[in-house]
């Protein structure tokens, strides 16, 4: 029971870190290099801003606000980048737009050092030394928190594609952005709430991943391993998040227990190459959208 629920709320942390990956490319075509830097960021603001043990019992409610901001100011950031940094290039290459995104992400990278210096931080969340007997096993709270949560936010990410007229407007500009312009669209709101939304996802995966790790720079790298669950379950499927989060996080799991710790952090790297050898497109992704990059 312990395996199973390792495995699947380290699912959940790379499904949620996927899905901002997939928001991003799935209404643009832009594959957003600086996700990773989202991450990482948005993980050093929780350290400072969340409230310490003791805030939190003099005012509950600090806890519930604080996490809120974090969320509002992630979808901030994300439509000031879309306004200053993306809609000036358009009409460019998408080459052009990746490598800003990189240079987005290096710069990123480059303020956390010089604000933080690398430091190793927790998350000061409340309950992280709570445990349950689920089964006749000892379960960590934060797991089944991680699993809730991850299950949670793609359900809405999902709902928001499908049932909603914003969805439905995401989908449209996807498909045929000129077409959608001339039937009263409005491509660039579109593309500023899709960046607002992923990097909102951003500070969700950070609060995710700190249930887990602390709060360092490595936490790029755990990032990255969201992006191969992207590229295996296609990057413009959202359908594709999760059985593609479950099987990486099955077999980084298993190497990790059974073979070798250090060579289980190159398995999602190794899952992802064997199958987009065999499925450029990813699992559930869609041939000819990928043909068109």
């Amino acid at each position: 029971m312990t395996l199973l629920i390792d495995i699947v709320s380290l699912a959940a942390t790379y499904a949620v870190m996927a899905a901002g990956f997939v928001v991003v490319y799935r209404t643009s075509r832009v594959l957003n290099l600086a996700h990773p830097g989202f991450v990482l960021l948005s993980g050093y603001l929780a350290v400072e801003l969340l409230p310490s043990v003791s805030e939190r019992s003099e005012n509950p409610w600090m806890f519930p606000v604080a996490i809120v901001l974090l969320l509002l100011g992630g979808a901030a950031v994300g439509g000031v980048v879309y306004w200053a940094l993306i809609r000036p290039l358009a009409g460019q290459s998408r080459i052009s737009i990746i490598m800003m995104t990189l240079a987005l992400l290096f710069l990123i990278q480059a303020l956390t050092q010089y604000v933080w210096s690398g430091a190793n931080s927790f998350i000061p969340l409340p309950g992280n030394q709570t445990a349950l007997e689920l089964f006749g096993s000892r379960v960590r709270l934060f797991d089944l928190l991680a699993i809730g949560v991850g299950a949670l936010i793609l359900g809405l990410v999902g709902v928001l594609y499908s049932r909603s007229r914003f969805g439905v407007h995401m989908r449209a500009v996807a498909e045929n952005p000129a077409l959608a312009s001339r039937r009263g669209i409005d491509i660039d709101r579109v593309g500023a709430l899709s960046w607002a939304i992923a990097t909102s996802l951003a500070v969700a995966a950070a609060l995710l991943a700190g249930m887990q790790t602390p709060v360092s720079p490595l936490l790029i790298g755990a990032t990255l391993k969201g992006f191969s669950v992207s590229l295996v379950g296609g990057l413009d499927s959202l359908s594709g998040i999760a059985p593609a989060a479950l099987l990486i996080a099955v077999m980084e799991v298993l190497v990790i227990q059974f073979v070798d710790q250090q060579l289980g952090q190159a398995v999602p790297f190794v899952v992802m190459l064997a199958v987009l050898m065999v499925r450029p497109w990813g699992l559930l992704g869609t041939v000819e959208e990928l043909d068109r990059v």
